[in-house]
């Protein structure tokens, strides 16, 4: 309970309708705990005239009834009397309803609550939270988890206030009706079991926590597993994969069912324990109460009475079981909201201007682990200036690019811009600042017009055209019928590869940023688009400091500068006739095409 508290925070938003749930609650409880014994116990009495009808609480009753109606016949009374059962139902049903749908409606608001503030965290975290965290697992973590912490914090706290005032009403009709007859004092006994039903409540809870724990995180190695085959189809059937992952998915399903049952068996155990134990309890009070003369009457009202007593007992026990599977929920949560960001901006940061003199890496130093990728890098790039970063997989170009935006931080060494700090900048600043071409572009559902604007979400439909057209994008898309309104499915699935990076491209002509990072912009075209996007590139890259993570020839050729990386360091530092003849690392990395383009060239 302790761990959710912190969690109550988000019912301020909706604490009228809470309130108001919880209040219709108490009414609820009210009605059930003491007026349905109460019925039994006036109602049925004066319906069949039985010698109760003229005694105690009923007695009371019939002779203000009577006075009321100023001597009228019995048939008046009788109809009186019989509403009263309709009229404590209809106030039962109606505060029931109401406290349904009022505290279901807080907990929606607090489910939404939790969920916008674990996907504000998951926006502004790093990128290397994310290369270490499965994309499923964090699903199962804003979904699944915030469902059971809205379970446990609308609904279940709602149970908290309404069963024992249920219990506590059903207590004092039991008091009542001991005060006025004294075999009523034989309940007591029977209540003697609560005490048990604790015990029985607080075991199964400690049992279920630890089957809860596993089954959330089974749950979420689940949902990562699905978003990976459901992401992948072409690899599964290109390689024959489909009985694997069929098997895979199989065996966690399982694992979920298996873990999901033991859940379950602590879970329901709670109820038919608590029946026991409470049928024990009502036949040592049928025993005795038999033993000290209770009539059958009386003896239903106190069944009645008892019922109402021990059904708060058993939906607490189910209330502390959402609590205790909730904490592990919680665990889940924070995982997720307490995470450093290992990327904050300073309090206080400088406006980023686009550079004017040169972006500089001193002495950086980068590691993802304990192993650096890069080693002490050091070098100026001036402005307006086009490199190209090669090298082999691995060697650290896209690391050395990936410091530039502040997706990570140089563990030696700063970055700078005109000598700044690029850390001194808020990263939204920076980043306006940069645009980026991935060699897997993302695209997002909506049409082509929303995924160029991604580039700059303000722009006008003129705008978003002209883009398209400089990055050779047009063509295609005015071929679709509904043309730039189309939409580009999901994750762009409906485009080929090569139409997915010229909306990448035409992003970049849109954002018109002073600096401009292209990884393999033009690895997914056909030879019949690449020779136009490299003139576009040409064009796009004029007077932008660029960096271009490049494999292929026909993208180096535009570069003025080019860096050859080898296990994190630089090798090489020159133009690519300056160091393709007089560096062998240099023309080694870039293999036989180079090799073949250069001699096709001279010839």
């Amino acid at each position: 309970m302790k761990k959710l508290l912190p969690y109550y925070r988000h019912l301020f938003a909706v604490k009228w309708h809470f309130a108001a749930g919880v209040l219709a609650g108490i009414v609820f409880a009210v009605s059930s705990g003491a007026g349905i014994p109460a019925i039994i116990d006036v109602v049925f009495p004066v319906l069949f005239n039985e010698r109760r009808a003229s005694e105690g609480s009923s007695a009371a009753v019939v002779e203000w009834i009577q006075n009321y109606l100023g001597g009228h016949s019995r048939e008046r009374l009788l109809l009186i009397v019989c509403m009263g059962i309709p009229l404590i139902f209809f106030i039962r049903a109606l505060s029931g309803y109401l406290n349904a749908y009022l505290i279901t409606y807080s907990g929606l608001r607090v489910v939404e609550s939790i969920r916008d503030e674990m996907f504000f965290k998951l926006q502004s975290l790093p990128v290397s939270y994310y290369r270490k965290n499965k994309a499923g697992d964090l699903l199962a973590r804003l979904m699944a988890d915030t469902d059971v912490l809205r379970q446990a914090i609308a609904n279940s706290s709602s149970d908290l206030v309404k069963q024992p005032v249920t219990l506590i009403a059903a207590l004092s009709f039991l008091t009542s009706l001991a005060v006025k007859d004294r075999s009523f004092f034989i309940a007591i006994i029977a209540l003697l079991s609560v005490p048990v039903c604790v015990l029985i409540i607080r075991t199964a809870g400690n049992k279920l926590a630890k089957r809860a724990f596993a089954l959330q995180a089974c749950g979420g190695d689940l949902t990562a597993a699905l978003a990976e085959s459901l992401q992948s189809p072409l690899e599964i059937r290109a390689y024959n994969l489909q009985e694997r992952q069929i098997s895979m998915f199989r065996a966690r399903i399982r694992q979920i069912l298996t873990l999901t049952m033991k859940v379950v068996k602590y879970r329901q155990a709670i109820s038919p324990s608590i029946d026991v134990v409470a049928a024990l309890g009502f036949a040592f009070a049928l025993f005795f109460g038999v033993q000290a003369g209770m009539e059958m009457s009386g003896f239903i009202t106190l069944g009645a009475a008892l019922y109402m007593a021990y059904d708060p007992v058993k939906k607490l026990g189910n209330i502390h079981s959402i609590f205790r599977q909730a904490a592990v929920s919680v665990d889940r949560v924070e995982y997720v909201l307490h995470e450093p960001d290992t990327l904050p901006d300073t309090p206080s940061p400088r406006p980023c201007p686009a550079p004017q003199q040169s972006i500089r890496f001193e002495n950086v130093t980068f590691a993802y682990g304990e192993e650096p990728v890069l080693h002490a890098v050091n070098l100026e790039i001036p402005v307006g200036q086009v490199v190209a970063l090669v090298g082999p997989s691995g060697a650290g170009k896209s690391t050395f690019a990936s410091l530039i935006p502040r997706f990570y931080d140089p563990r030696d060494g700063r970055v700078t811009f005109d000598g700044v700090d690029v850390r001194e900048f808020s990263k939204k600043d920076l980043r306006n600042r940069i645009a980026i071409v991935p060699q897997m572009p993302s695209l997002f559902l909506g049409s082509f017009a929303d995924n160029i604007r991604v580039g700059r979400l303000d722009a006008s439909d003129a705008e978003v055209r002209e883009a398209a057209r400089r990055a050779h994008a047009d063509e295609f898309i005015r071929g679709y019928p509904d043309g730039y309104d189309t939409s580009v499915g999901e994750r762009g699935d409906l485009l080929s590869g090569g139409q997915r990076q010229r909306i990448a491209i035409a992003r970049a002509f849109l954002r018109d940023a002073p600096v401009l990072i292209l990884d393999e912009a033009t690895s997914a075209l056909d030879s019949d688009s690449e020779a136009a996007v490299q003139e576009a590139l040409a064009d796009l890259v004029k007077g932008r400091t660029t960096f271009i993570i490049a494999h292929r020839f026909s993208t180096i050729t535009i570069a003025d500068r080019i860096l050859a990386f080898q296990r994190g360091r630089i090798v090489a530092d020159g133009t690519h006739e300056s160091l393709r003849d007089v560096d062998p690392i240099y023309r080694a990395m870039l293999g036989s095409e180079l090799v073949a383009a250069t001699n096709g060239a001279g010839a």
